[in-house]
């Protein structure tokens, strides 16, 4: 039986440039992934104000923080999330399932904004999205379509500033 249900965004994703997983503790989330799967060294980062500006949350201004860890296995980055402050899509992902596979995504789109105005036109819209230090992103609503997964890209990936520390140290 064909789903007829699932639409068609009709954009090639180049690679999946990201797996990411939401953790209750960043620490702790390194090393599991550090010793079972031996990723690291990790780069850490705080999204929070001043760097962390123009959030919404389920298409509304809404104020949030997280750590994250950034690790990479065979070119691939993997992603750990810790929520800080505020409602977000990881508080409501730990709430519904616990830790676990949060996204995937792709940073590697000539035209980002192009991407955003597909998922928006099929359907699949903005979840949340902000801005860091310069690097936009979005998360798109994909969860019912990709048993569970959010789908997120990024732009202006070069204006990432660096780490606020490094695991191990």
């Amino acid at each position: 039986m064909v789903n007829t249900d699932i639409p068609d965004v009709g954009i090639e994703i180049p690679q999946i440039t990201q797996v990411a997983f939401v953790v209750r503790d960043i620490e702790d989330g390194m090393e599991r992934f550090g010793s079972i799967l031996g990723i690291g060294p990790w780069e850490v980062y705080r999204f929070e104000p001043p760097r962390l500006s123009e959030t919404t949350y389920r298409g509304e201004p809404h104020d949030y923080s997280m750590v994250l860890a950034l690790g990479e296995v065979a070119g691939t980055m993997i992603e750990l999330i810790e929520p800080l402050e505020g409602e977000n899509i990881y508080t409501d992902h730990l709430e519904e399932h616990g830790e676990g596979l949060h996204h995937v995504a792709c940073f590697a789109f000539e035209d980002t904004e192009a991407v955003v105005e597909r998922f928006e036109e099929t359907g699949m819209g903005v979840l949340q999205s902000g801005n860091f230090a310069g690097v936009r992103y979005w998360y798109f609503d994909t969860r019912d379509r990709l048993n569970g997964v959010i789908f997120e890209t990024a732009t202006n990936l070069e204006a990432m500033p660096d780490p606020d520390r490094t695991y191990p140290e």
